[in-house]
C-alpha cells in the first residue's frame, strides 16, 4: 500500500502549475500588516533562498522563508514590505477559538491557476464545502466542491464575510472517502481540499508567527470580497 505522504506529494505536485523544471508556480496570501504570507510547503521546500518571488496586486518582490512545517504541507514567507490588506482568521465572537466551517458552507477563492495561459490574472472561485471527515481532528482537512487547475495551491479560502476560514493544498476528480485514500486524476470539476483555520493556527503559533483574526462577522458583497481578495493574494515564483 503507498504511504499517506507518498500519496499527499503526489497530489501537491499535481494541483502546483506546471512549468519549466527551473520555475514552479502556486499561490500565497498576506496574513499580516508586514508583508508575511501564508502558502504551501511544497511551493518553496526546493527553492533556493535568494530565488523566490512574489507577484502582488501592486508589484513584484523578493520574498525570503520564515518557516516551513514538518507536520502540515504550509509554509511561510515575507516580502519584508508593508501591506495594507491582509487576511484575518474566522474567529468565535470575542474569544480565542478560530472558527471553521461547520456542514455545507458556500466559499469563495482566489489564485493563480493556470498562470501562463491567463497571463499572470488572478482567478477568482466559488465553491461549497461539503461535510466530511471531522474538521476538528488531526489533519484538519475540509473536502470543498469547486474547479480547478494547476497553480491554486496555497490560495486563501474566503467566507462571505471575506474572513479566513482555510488554505488550499490539494484536489481530486474523485469525492475519496478519507484522507489516506487522496489521489489525483486529470484537471477539471472536482474537489479540492483544504487545511481550516486549525491547522493554520497550529502552524502559526509553533513558529510565533504573528496573525489576525476577527471575531465580528458580518455580510460582504461578493465585489466587496473579490477586492480584498486581489490585494491579500500573491503569485508565489520559485526558480
Amino acid at each position: 500500500m503507498i504511504s499517506r505522504m507518498v500519496l499527499l506529494l503526489f497530489l501537491c505536485a499535481a494541483l502546483t502549475a506546471q512549468a519549466a523544471p527551473i520555475e514552479t508556480t502556486g499561490t500565497g496570501f498576506f496574513y499580516n500588516s508586514k508583508g508575511d504570507l501564508f502558502t504551501n510547503k511544497h511551493l518553496v521546500t526546493n527553492c533556493v533562498q535568494d530565488r523566490i518571488r512574489v507577484k502582488t496586486h501592486l508589484g513584484w518582490y523578493r520574498a525570503r522563508v520564515l518557516a516551513i512545517d514538518t507536520q502540515f504541507d504550509l509554509a511561510a514567507l515575507t516580502i519584508d514590505h508593508p501591506v495594507t490588506a491582509f487576511a484575518s482568521f474566522r474567529m468565535f465572537g470575542e474569544t480565542n477559538t478560530v472558527s471553521i466551517p461547520n456542514g455545507v458552507e458556500d466559499v469563495f477563492s482566489a489564485g493563480f491557476a493556470s498562470p501562463e495561459k491567463i497571463n499572470l490574472k488572478l482567478q477568482y472561485k466559488w465553491g461549497e464545502i461539503q461535510p466530511w471527515n471531522d474538521p476538528n481532528k488531526f489533519p484538519y482537512v475540509h473536502r470543498m466542491r469547486m474547479d480547478a487547475f494547476p497553480g491554486i495551491a496555497g490560495s486563501p479560502i474566503l467566507d462571505y464575510a471575506a474572513l479566513l476560514v482555510g488554505i488550499a493544498f490539494a484536489s481530486s476528480l474523485e469525492p475519496v472517502p478519507d484522507y489516506d485514500n487522496l489521489k489525483s486524476v486529470d484537471y477539471g470539476d472536482r474537489w479540492i481540499f483544504i487545511y481550516n483555520n486549525n491547522a493554520l493556527a497550529i502552524f502559526a503559533n509553533r513558529f510565533n508567527l504573528d496573525y489576525n483574526a476577527w471575531g465580528k462577522w458580518e455580510r460582504k458583497d461578493p465585489m466587496f470580497i473579490a477586492k480584498h481578495a486581489k490585494q491579500i493574494t500573491a503569485l508565489i515564483v520559485c526558480q
